[in-house]
């Protein structure tokens, strides 16, 4: 196992945690709740990757737009504590969640266009900064052929 570090406690089983957490993950990938094609665009462009600071601004921007929806669709409810309520104590919680979904949805909906805005905004000003970043460029470029051309008009 080259290259893995064992970490352990007395009472603590760590494979059956490892194996909990495989579980979990293999369940929540079934459900669709992972975007495997985005985890591995991420990991194709991770931060050594990148070769300067507009392309980790522009990854940066990318990644925000792909987190800004808040998911609204509902979610499996578990009764963990093993008992004869467990029935019922989901029933009851199934009904408290459909009983607030007219306001949860609401303010979930609210929130998904404040932060598609919020990130419209923020890359419409790094555009802009962009555009005026350039335009600068090419004019210091000209203003330093013009000198140059100046200072060898002047040196003959």
């Amino acid at each position: 196992m080259a290259g893995y570090v064992r970490i352990g406690a007395d009472g603590v089983d760590a494979e059956k945690i490892v194996k909990t957490i495989r579980t979990r993950a293999a369940q929540r990938v079934a459900n669709g709740e992972f975007d495997l094609d985005a985890v591995a665009r991420a990991e194709r462009f991770n931060l050594d990757a990148l070769k300067d600071n507009a392309e980790f601004f522009s990854r940066y921007l990318d990644s925000i737009g792909c987190v800004t929806q808040v998911n609204i669709g509902d979610w499996e409810i578990a009764e963990r504590r093993s008992s004869r309520l467990a029935p019922l104590l989901v029933r009851l919680k199934k009904t408290i969640r459909s009983l607030l979904r007219f306001y949860t949805y609401h303010l979930w909906s609210q929130q998904n266009r404040a932060n598609a805005l919020f990130h419209s905004a923020i890359v419409l000003l790094a555009d802009r900064d962009g555009e005026q970043l350039e335009k600068m460029k090419a004019r210091v470029d000209e203003l330093e052929r013009r000198l140059a051309a100046l200072e060898a008009g002047a040196g003959k």
